[in-house]
């Protein structure tokens, strides 16, 4: 079974009640931020039709960035978050974290290595995804994929000569598993995290692998997540 194909108002509206992800929008060049971004289903809308990839840079340590996407999964949510991250040392890492448990007792192809859910986040690999996709567990609608990729690396993992991810192109299994969504019937959009800031980084083959016609660019340490604070 596939993930469930859902109408246009419920992959629109239904999956985005509140803005979930908040950050500032910046000019990659100057860090100066020229906007506030909110996921709505509106910004959503345009970030799929226009093949625009956010980017939120300078997030922060990898553990930082857990702290971050546990507060997005156990916040109320109708759709989940397929968090995937760069390696599987980082998924092994987290998954200990969580579920505390030391990471020499994973087992091989255990979830801890491959995927596994925790509230309405599923946390896997990037090489993992496509088998994800097909899981008979996977049926929630996608709220939106979430590549943590702290260096930006995985764009110039394209699994040619004798590199070490040689046979895993892992820019087009982002771009394959986005395809399978939408050919189930929903769009969602990409977001990239990283540790560094964006002008510290090389983002013109990130947006050329992942199929963007652009980026849009923000200040992880201005990033906030989960229900919007509802002061009185």
């Amino acid at each position: 079974m596939s993930v469930d194909t859902v109408s246009d108002e419920q992959s629109g509206l239904g999956n985005y009640p509140y803005p979930a992800i908040r950050v500032s929008r910046i000019v990659r060049e100057t860090n100066r931020k020229i906007g506030d971004f909110q996921l709505t289903a509106e910004t959503a809308a345009q970030l799929v039709m226009d093949e625009i990839g956010l980017l939120i840079g300078n997030c922060g340590s990898t553990n930082h960035i857990l702290q971050q996407l546990l507060k997005l999964a156990v916040a109320p949510y109708p759709a989940r978050w397929v968090v995937a991250v760069h390696s599987k040392a980082l998924l092994r890492q987290w998954y200990s974290q969580v579920y505390d448990v030391p990471t020499t007792a994973i087992c091989l192809d255990s979830e801890g290595e491959t995927a596994w859910l925790y509230g309405n986040c599923w946390f896997t690999r990037l090489e993992q995804l496509l088998p994800l996709a097909g899981s008979p567990q996977f049926t929630a609608p996608v709220a939106g994929l979430i590549v943590v990729d702290p260096q930006l690396r995985s764009p110039h993992a394209r699994g040619i000569g004798n590199q070490s991810w040689k046979g895993h192109d892992r820019p087009e299994l982002v771009n394959s598993f986005r395809q399978k969504l939408r050919t189930d019937g929903q769009q969602v959009p990409l977001i990239l995290m990283t540790e560094r800031p964006a002008m510290s980084l090389n983002t013109l083959p990130a947006q050329r692998a992942f199929a963007l016609e652009s980026l849009w660019f923000a200040d992880g340490n201005r990033l906030r997540v989960g229900p919007p604070y509802q002061g009185a």
